[in-house]
């Protein structure tokens, strides 16, 4: 008879660690199981199948092939063990076990929220509840099984979490302590938000937060979500009391907190930076780490419904605030701006400059003077992404790397907007500003130095911190397909749409691939900045010059804005420059005038800086992952594309269609 008992390869303890898996069942479920699961009756290893003993099959335990054990007497494992520890000894006290809160301490929800949260905390962005995959059903045959926690989410998500939260608190108590006495007088009784920001955190105490994750890790598993109750409310009630302020300001607030310091003579500069970048650091980890991964519990202990992250803490900030039992003015809120004070009316009224990314009518006169220097390249339509290589690749011969770009990364167009501006500052650099230029410092920055500079943005920050890193890419990925897909391929990628942040894009959002920050390797000042910068000081020196026009009169800002503009050498924007304004008339009436090529300059100038600086511009409607061009053959990266030849030809026709339409 024992030639038809079959032996499983499974050692000793495999059904005593898949009983303490699953859970304790009573006889009723593991009759329920055995029925579900089916299988075929098999032998457990016993210890002396080991050591080589004979009488391993008469040792072992019958257990089925589908998962469900029994004994050699036919009963349940499940059953028998469940047996085995409800049987006690007569006589003999037992200590009370503790108990886990029950279910009612969460709000009632219906089972259709109860299905999205048990999604949303089984999913691979959180892991807090244990998938079992096509298994999850036996959770409902447990008690409280819905509600079992994963035991690697208790054991060491929650305690890095908690780890980095006592860090940021200490690194935060440090800053404080090095402050000078002068400075520590400010943090105890300033009202600057930097200030509040040093007293909340250093006013967070660990105390509770360690007692009750010991309450929870000691006590019996399986954890439930309702375990987790006090735990959560002791972490939250600490960080919320700053996270409304922004979570994106607060490492500003420290970078203030940082500079005020250094500017005491005494000051550890080094130390106090690397404190700095600390701080800043914990913070971010408290923010994307525990603010968001621990939000679906905070969320399903205190409203009934799911709302999406970040806008939870904004849709249901009462509930929030009630489950901590805070107040609003128990946080740490952005200030209101203060009402700008009258202008007195004896006061001339200057010009103000334009507000940085404005789409203003200099803007929508860029884009029509560009569809005339260059017809049908595509700047009537950039919300459509137009594909600018084609047309200006023959004319400007940009290095390898331009060619690779997607026409839908925004980055095609800024570098082709810089090569415009570029070639017009070729004529603007024979322009001679006037040292009493008011607008000539700006954060350290000049015309001069723009106009010195400008070029470096195509040829280092863009060919060398963006082109290198893209070639090495596509490359990769064209000969190896999953390269995006390791460590590497994933971290080259982050660090191009990093650079993207760094240099050109200042509101660019993206999915971070890597946690990992790329230094910022360049030594000159963003793209998005200078822009900014030019555009304010060419509105000034333009908006002189039109008041002087009628009687050509000195202007504050350039001595010569009525000579004829000269390019040095010519370049492709100099020569439709010269047919649009009349180059060729050098008497005094002539367009072509420094003046005119300021407002043309300025035309392009503001027509980048509405791309890059204002939020709603085509640059930030597009995929951040389009970075590289893709064969629509085989999807792999394409290196080579159709150029075009009829450019001059284009500028031609278009100019004549205008002279005729004069002439009309």
């Amino acid at each position: 008879m024992n030639d038809d008992i079959k032996t499983a390869d499974w050692a000793p303890g495999t059904l005593d660690n898949t009983r303490k898996n699953i859970g304790d069942i009573d006889r009723e479920e593991a009759r329920l199981m055995a029925k579900k699961l089916g299988g075929e009756v098999m032998y457990e290893r016993s210890h002396n199948s080991l050591a080589g003993s004979s009488s391993a099959k008469t040792g072992g335990k019958l257990v089925r092939a589908g998962g469900t054990s029994s004994t050699p007497g036919g009963i349940s494992a499940a059953s028998s063990a469940g047996a085995a520890r409800t049987s006690k000894p007569t006589g003999v006290p037992t200590a009370a076990q503790p108990k886990h809160k029950k279910n009612e301490s969460l709000p009632n929800i219906s089972k259709k929220v109860a299905i999205a949260f048990d999604k949303m905390m089984m999913s691979p962005e959180y892991k807090i509840k244990p998938n079992y995959g096509f298994f999850n059903f036996v959770r409902s045959w447990q008690k409280n099984g819905a509600e079992k926690l994963s035991p690697d989410f208790i054991n060491y998500d929650v305690k890095a979490m908690i780890d980095h939260m006592e860090g940021f608190i200490t690194v935060i108590k440090t800053l404080i302590q090095m402050a000078p006495s002068t400075y520590k007088a400010k943090i105890a009784a300033d009202t600057e938000p930097k200030f509040k920001l040093l007293r909340m955190v250093a006013g967070w105490t660990m105390q509770t937060i360690r007692v009750e994750y010991v309450n929870i890790t000691s006590a019996p598993q399986p954890w439930i979500v309702a375990d987790m109750i006090p735990l959560v409310r002791a972490i939250y009630k600490n960080l919320i009391t700053v996270y409304y302020y922004g979570n994106n300001k607060i490492p500003k607030l420290i970078k203030e907190i940082y500079t005020d310091e250094c500017a005491y003579p005494e000051a550890p500069r080094d130390k106090l930076s690397g404190l700095a970048k600390h701080a800043i650091t914990e913070w971010l980890y408290l923010d994307t780490e525990v603010i968001k991964k621990l939000y679906p519990l905070l969320m399903r202990m205190c409203c009934d419904s799911i709302e999406q992250y970040p806008g939870f803490f904004n849709a249901k900030v009462a509930d929030i605030l009630k489950f901590l039992g805070l107040h609003k003015f128990d946080l740490l809120l952005p200030e209101k701006p203060k009402p700008q004070e009258e202008v007195k009316k004896e006061a001339p009224k200057k010009p103000e400059p334009p507000q940085r990314g404005l789409k203003d009518q200099t803007v929508l006169t860029g884009l029509k003077l560009l569809e005339q220097l260059f017809p049908k390249a595509g700047f009537d339509k950039l919300e459509e992404n137009p594909d600018l290589y084609p047309y200006f690749q023959p004319i400007f011969r940009y290095e390898d790397g331009f060619n690779v770009l997607s026409p839908k990364n925004p980055i095609q167009k800024i570098i082709v907007l810089q090569t415009i501006i570029e070639f017009c500052f070729q004529g603007c650099r024979n322009i001679n500003f006037t040292i009493e230029d008011e607008h000539k410092k700006d954060e350290g920055d000049t015309i001069f130095k723009v106009l010195d500079d400008w070029s470096a943005y195509r040829e280092d920050v863009f060919g060398r911190l963006y082109c290198e890193p893209l070639l090495d890419l596509t490359n990769s990925i064209y000969s190896q397909p999953d390269f995006a897909k390791s460590h590497i391929g994933k971290r080259t990628i982050t660090n191009l749409l990093w650079q993207n942040t760094y240099h050109f894009m200042p509101m660019f959002k993206f999915d971070k691939l890597i946690l990992e920050h790329p230094a910022d390797d360049s030594k000159y000042k963003p793209l998005f900045n200078r822009t900014d910068f030019a555009r304010k000081f060419l509105t000034t020196a333009v908006n002189q010059c039109d008041q002087a026009v009628k009687t050509k009169g000195k202007v504050e800002l350039l001595e010569n804005p009525w000579q004829h503009y000269k390019f040095d050498v010519q370049n492709e924007v100099s020569k439709r420059l010269d047919v649009l304004l009349g180059a060729q008339n050098h008497g005094p009436n002539t367009n072509a005038t420094n003046a005119n090529l300021l407002k043309y300059t300025l035309c392009f100038v503001a027509v980048l800086d509405w791309y890059i600086n204002n939020q709603e511009s085509p640059a930030y409607q597009t995929d951040p992952m389009d970075i590289y061009r893709i064969s629509e053959a085989d999807g792999k990266p394409q290196f080579t594309i159709k150029e075009r030849n009829d450019q001059n030809k284009l500028f031609a026709e278009a100019i004549k269609a205008n002279y005729q339409k004069g002439a009309k």
